[in-house]
């Protein structure tokens, strides 16, 4: 087997369906599962054992009661992809995952539970994690729109989303009516989430979705270096509650996130950035990294995005 798609992690060698191996960053591979459901008993259970170490150190919390309910309500059978991401020495430091639903009718991905730990933070994994997710599914229709939902309560996360894929193709946008399309999609993807009499039309803020999780979410108040942004979502989002995210995404659209975090990449080569072990993740996933300005906490471009479903 090539080098580029070996598996070098002892623990993943041998599982029941191994996972496709590519490269996803410099120094880095994705080890992605594209029928989870095929794993047997004890392969799911060492794959839950990984997300919930990866989990604990990503978000600095214990976190191993909400992989337990997930899996009891049958996560590997629910979601469509799921992937590891693996450091240079082939052990795990990241993963995520998504859901392919459709919503009001449309073609659509739910964002699953993303992260990456502190020390590997910083790297572009979450970016590139994403645009891999999405290169794959947009590309497969690339004359139509698929519609990217996700739920979060950092306002780096949005910021981050509208700045890479354009503000009038993400939703809510301050000050203008949430399309009925939108609305539908929202309302759809709420339901299908357990969220649907928690959800405000409007406003596409979802009340209370984050119920599951005792204490708080952050050890800090997240903030994504807009003064305005951060004001507006620190007065109209609790501390359990989330904005549903609706992206209307394409292949000009992902071809222009793409682009802009190469010219990203290209920006930092050459500059030393040290890893960020502090502050916690942010919560939600975005398609490019996110700038000094868009992230002055020190939290990475990914995180948690608890499906109060799933």
């Amino acid at each position: 087997m090539p080098n580029q798609t070996r598996l070098p992690c002892p623990e993943l060698r041998e599982l029941s369906v191994p996972p496709t191996v590519r490269p996803l960053r410099p120094g880095y591979r994705i080890a992605r599962w594209d029928t989870p459901a095929d794993l047997a008993p004890e392969c799911r259970e060492l794959l839950h054992t990984t997300l919930r170490d990866l989990a604990a150190r990503a978000f600095g919390a214990d976190h191993s009661g909400y992989w337990r309910a997930r899996m009891s309500a049958g996560f590997f059978d629910q979601v469509s992809s799921l992937a590891l991401v693996l450091g240079p020495d082939g052990v795990p430091v990241g993963w995520g995952g998504y859901h392919r639903r459709r919503f009001a009718s449309r073609r659509a991905l739910y964002l699953d539970a993303a992260g990456v730990v502190p020390a590997h933070r910083r790297s572009g994994l979450s970016a590139a994690l994403m645009t891999h997710f999405l290169g794959r599914e947009v590309m497969a229709h690339p004359l139509s729109n698929t519609y990217v939902v996700l739920r979060t309560r950092h306002p780096a996360v949005y910021a981050g989303w509208r700045k890479g894929v354009g503000r009038a193709r993400v939703f809510p946008r301050q000050g203008r009516p949430v399309p009925n399309l939108v609305r539908r999609i929202a309302a759809d993807a709420a339901d299908w989430l357990g969220d649907g009499p928690r959800l405000d039309p409007d406003s596409l803020l979802v009340r209370d979705a984050y119920r599951m999780f005792d204490g708080e979410i952050y050890g800090v108040a997240p903030r994504s270096g807009d003064a305005a942004l951060d004001a507006r979502f620190a007065r109209d989002v609790g501390p359990k509650d989330a904005v549903l995210v609706v992206a209307r995404m394409g292949a000009l659209p992902l071809a222009r996130a793409n682009l802009g975090r190469v010219l990203h990449a290209r920006a930092l080569r050459g500059t030393h950035r040290a890893p960020v072990g502090g502050g916690r993740p942010v919560r939600g996933s975005v398609p490019t990294n996110l700038t000094g300005r868009a992230a002055p906490t020190g939290a990475g471009a990914s995180g948690l995005i608890p499906g109060g479903r799933l």
